[in-house]
């Protein structure tokens, strides 16, 4: 499958690739480019492969509560809440953001399970008055992402994203096209993502004008490569690879779990929700955790962890980060603490390191909340 404009990016990318099924840019001008324009600047990428379903109906409210996790009644339209989607012995299917949008509501989820979360929204909604829309091949998704796409969306489209909470949103049209403006995005920064449905001129117009009028904030295209090391290196999980569902239908307990993956603030166990019941005889064993390298390497998927030498982990995302140092996140015993010290297997090598609190950059110079632009 393609991007709507996948011509540009194949004409303007250096490298392409297939993810979930799609031909997605991986890099323009290079990862570490691209991951220091949206630390330092703005950066824009075309993320519209990922999945959309939109719940609407009587009892669409109910649906939600009961098919995810957390609480949606509570934030008013127009805004999102993080929430998860679990199968029946607690494993997370994906991780999710639940739009209310007033008369209907938007689930945004992850490329890899567009069929499998659509599947398995339908195969309960015959229970419930919903209609259930699968608009993943239709929607368009923009992120603009940085310290400077404040600016930018105030030029854009005249949204002051300061005053707005994490997740808000707002209904615009602009030039003819309904677009929802979201205060949202997976690289730690602040920034604003666009979801909107049009034919390939409007896309490709409204891409470019972006770049251009964001020629002054120093804005970038950005392929997937910068917003794997940009989530990472915020301490993101990444449905497929940290989170997901082991398919262990010999178990009470599948894996991976919320309360395995450090997910626990998405729950809310005041409502009923697919998967309660094996969350709350789980008992911990293992859980996801954040690692830095003491010595030289780049550590990957797969990489085995070791303590005193027994084999306690494994390496669920890695890479290297801008400062030089080996990152990432690992799944391990759940008695490790932040600050013990590791040792992660790397092409035959054990490589000392130690469990650490996320991000792997200052908070007070980068990210989100930083002090200083």
């Amino acid at each position: 499958m393609r991007l709507k404009i996948h011509d540009w990016h194949e004409e303007n990318a250096k490298k392409m690739a297939d993810y979930a099924g799609f031909e997605m840019p991986i890099w323009y001008s290079g990862i570490k480019d691209e991951h220091l324009t949206v630390r330092n600047n703005v950066g824009l990428f075309d993320v519209s492969h990922m999945g959309e379903i939109i719940v609407e109906g009587r009892d669409a409210l109910e649906f939600l509560q009961y098919l995810t996790t957390n609480d949606i009644s509570k934030p008013p339209p127009i805004s999102a809440t993080y929430s998860l989607i679990l199968n029946e012995r607690g494993a997370i299917k994906d991780e999710c953001l639940v739009y209310n949008l007033g008369d209907k509501y938007m689930v945004v989820y992850d490329a890899v399970a567009v069929a499998k979360i659509y599947e398995w929204f339908s195969l309960f909604s015959r229970f419930y008055d919903v209609n259930i829309i699968n608009k993943s091949y239709d929607m368009q998704l923009y992120s603009i992402q940085g310290p400077k796409a404040e600016s930018l969306c105030k030029e854009l489209f005249d949204i002051d994203i300061k005053e707005m909470w994490w997740f808000q949103a707002k209904k615009i049209n602009y030039r003819g096209v309904d677009i929802i403006v979201s205060k949202s995005g997976y690289t730690g920064e602040n920034g604003f993502e666009l979801f909107f449905e049009a034919d390939l001129k409007y896309c490709m117009d409204l891409w470019k004008e972006i770049l251009e009028k964001g020629k002054k904030y120093g804005i970038k295209p950005c392929g997937l490569g910068a917003r794997d090391t940009l989530r990472i290196e915020a301490g993101y999980t990444l449905y497929g690879e940290d989170t997901k569902e082991k398919q262990l239908l010999s178990t009470d307990i599948d894996s991976i779990t919320p309360l395995e993956a450090g997910l626990d603030f998405a729950l809310s166990f005041d409502k009923d929700f697919i998967g309660k019941k094996a969350l709350k005889n789980q008992k911990l064993q293992k859980k996801i955790m954040h690692f830095r390298l003491k010595e030289k390497g780049i550590p990957r998927e797969g990489c085995k962890i070791f303590v005193n030498e027994k084999i306690i982990g494994e390496v669920t995302s890695g890479t290297l980060s801008m400062s030089g140092d080996g990152i990432g996140l690992c799944f391990v015993d759940a008695n490790l603490n932040i600050g013990d010290k590791i040792y992660i297997e790397i092409r035959g090598k054990k490589k000392e390191g130690k469990i650490v609190k996320p991000p792997f950059y200052d908070p007070k110079k980068y990210g989100a909340f930083r002090e200083v632009i």
